[in-house]
């Protein structure tokens, strides 16, 4: 065998097995969708573009043409052979069990919920009139004591109030005495504060010691606040106490007036 012969036998050994892999009289490969005339690479010529879009379109070809083959008697015949479903007699108008309406089978009934209860303040009572003047007074001037009921919500604070505050504690001060009001402050500005010097970071024993002064600035504070209740209680006694003894005395003169009277008259 000669040397042509053994190439031949050897490109037909070599040949591609594929659908579209054609080879003319001349045993030259070629694309039968693409019409290339000849492929040196049959695997990069069939990732190319060109290859897909005629794969492609060959594809929608071929499904038209069976859609068109296809005769319309075998599209509906799985239509027609579907198994007719024949409605059951019902056996009541609503397919219950009887008695299932009964008291038994009746869901619990909802409990009411309960309304939110609302704190009604109570309404002031007038003091009942004992026929005595004076102690009808006495009695109206406890009734105007009594301390007003305290809202939750309260009214904010106007400008004249926390005026009238101010003035108020400012006369509770007792000379030579400590108090606690806030010093005034300065307003810096950003150049002289940025030109002081950090702040050092205090200590263990400097926080200790800074909350323990706190601390009793706070149960100073709170024995303040006491002492003022009970001195503002102690007053209210005493003015209640001078206006009991005022009245006693006015009701013995009433009593010595009507007394001489009486006595002249007889």
């Amino acid at each position: 065998m000669d040397a042509k012969s053994l190439l031949r036998a050897k490109k037909a050994e070599a040949r591609i097995t594929h659908p579209y892999a054609t080879y003319n009289a001349s045993g030259v490969l070629r694309c039968s969708i693409c019409a290339v005339p000849a492929v040196k690479q049959w695997d990069a010529h069939l990732l190319t573009k060109q290859h897909r879009t005629s794969v492609a379109r060959e594809k929608a070809e071929k499904e038209k043409a069976e859609r068109v083959k296809r005769p319309r008697g075998d599209e509906a015949e799985p239509s027609s052979k579907r198994p007719k479903v024949q409605p059951q007699p019902s056996t009541g108008p609503s397919n219950l069990p009887a008695g299932f309406f009964s008291a038994g089978n009746a869901p619990p009934p909802q409990e009411p919920e309960p309304e939110p209860e609302v704190e009604m303040s109570a309404p002031v009572v007038p003091p009942p009139k004992t026929g005595d003047a004076d102690l009808d007074d006495f009695f109206a001037s406890l009734a105007d004591d009594t301390p007003a009921p305290v809202s939750s919500t309260a009214a904010p604070p106007t400008a004249a109030t926390q005026a009238a505050r101010r003035k108020t504690y400012q006369e509770d001060l007792i000379p030579g005495q400590a108090s606690y009001e806030a010093a005034p402050v300065r307003n810096v500005p950003k150049e002289e504060e940025a030109a002081q010097e950090p702040e050092e970071e205090e200590t263990e024993g400097e926080r200790k010691e800074r909350l323990e002064r706190e601390e009793r600035e706070e149960i100073v504070q709170r024995l303040e606040d006491e002492e003022r209740a009970q001195e503002d209680a102690d007053s209210r006694v005493t003015a209640l106490k001078q206006r009991m003894e005022l009245m006693k005395k006015k009701r013995e003169a009433r009593a010595n007036a009507k007394g001489k009277g009486k006595a002249n008259g007889a």
